[in-house]
């Protein structure tokens, strides 16, 4: 068999007779076993015109489930930054108020 190293070797026409190696396709298909395990499978009731707004979004109104997942994980960490931000902002708040008290009983004194 050919390799790379040989000036001679077609990669192109080497990809047109190989048969596709089974461990490429065997790893696509344990990667997609693996992602659809960490899902879980639930009912929920939706509104109608929210579900339509999202089929609309995706081509033929497939892959919508998914991308419900995503809004609903965008959610979740616009939640989390909310309540960091909100934490970061009242101590930055407080640090300013003592700040200013300090001025403020140093120039009594």
């Amino acid at each position: 068999m050919s390799t790379t190293k040989d000036k001679e070797f077609d990669y192109q026409e080497y990809m047109r007779e190989s048969e596709p190696n089974q461990l490429l396709q065997k790893g696509f298909e344990e990667r997609k076993e693996r992602r659809e395990a960490a899902k879980t499978r639930i009912t929920i009731r939706i509104d109608e015109e929210v579900l339509d707004e999202f089929k609309r979004m995706v081509p033929n109104g497939r892959g919508y489930q998914g991308l419900i997942n995503i809004a609903l994980r965008e959610w979740l960490i616009a939640r989390e930054v909310k309540e960091l931000v909100r934490g970061e902002l009242e101590e930055l708040v407080s640090k300013a108020v003592s700040s200013i008290e300090s001025v403020a009983h140093a120039a009594k004194g």
